[in-house]
This record gives C-alpha cells, structure tokens and sequence, in this order.
C-alpha cells in the first residue's frame, strides 16, 4: 500500500462522509415533507367525511394557533409550485398530494439506497485505511 493509495483512500473517504452528512439531511427535510403530505391528505379526508363543518386550528405563526370552524368547503387552494397556487376540489387535491407524495417517498428510498451505497463504500475505505496503518506500524 503506496502513500499515494493511502492519501487517494483518505481524499475520497472525506468526500463520502460529507456527501453521507448530506444526502442525511435531505432524507431529513424529506421525510419532514412526506409526513406533512401525509397529515394534509387525512384532514382533507376528514373534511369530506364531515361535509366540510368542523372546527380546526389555524397556525398564525410562532406555534400559535386560532381555532375556527368551517362552515362548507367543497374547493381549497393548493400549491403547484414556483409560487403558483390553483384552486381544486377537495378530491382533486387529495389525489394531487398523495400522487406528490408517492413521488417524495420514491425519491427518498432512492436517496436511501444511495446512502447506503457511499456508506458502505466509505466502510471499506476505513477498513482500507486501519490495514494500511496497521501494517506502517508493523514497518516502522
């Protein structure tokens, strides 16, 4: 084992743990994401089974909320993204966050597997590396 394959195994062990920290936080703000879809799809359920009259509280910021009571919602006004919002029946919404959010979980098993994968590359490095020390020591 050359000092330059040592120096290349520590260069490329350092590039997969920052993209391991990386892809982690995204999997994180991900995951955040998937259940956020997931909430909203099940008021949006408990909506439709309640004819649309039920009380709900209503974040005004700061984990504030106001309680308030809706009366008959039929439509709602979703994002579709790049600041555009459209409004859409209760129905249409709820098959639109669900199809968004199968896609959200699809990405995220991917990222997933792709952690995985440097992760296990980055192990064998490190194993690569402690055989390398191991036998510098035995040398010197």
């Amino acid at each position: 084992m050359s000092e330059a394959e040592v120096a290349q195994a520590l260069e490329e062990l350092q590039l997969l743990e920052r993209l391991v920290a990386d892809l982690q936080a995204r999997i994180l703000t991900l995951q955040r994401s998937v259940a956020e879809h997931e909430e909203a799809v099940k008021l949006i359920e408990e909506i439709r089974k309640s004819g649309g009259s039920m009380k709900i509280l209503v974040p005004i910021g700061a984990g504030t909320f106001a309680e308030a009571s809706l009366q008959s919602v039929e439509k709602v006004t979703v994002s579709l993204g790049a600041g555009v919002y459209a409004v859409k029946a209760l129905e249409d919404t709820q098959q639109l966050l669900t199809k968004r959010n199968q896609a959200l979980q699809a990405y995220v098993d991917a990222l997933a597997k792709r952690l995985s994968e440097y992760a296990g590359r980055a192990e064998e490095l490190r194993r690569f590396l402690n055989r390398a020390l191991t036998s510098q020591q035995r040398q010197g």
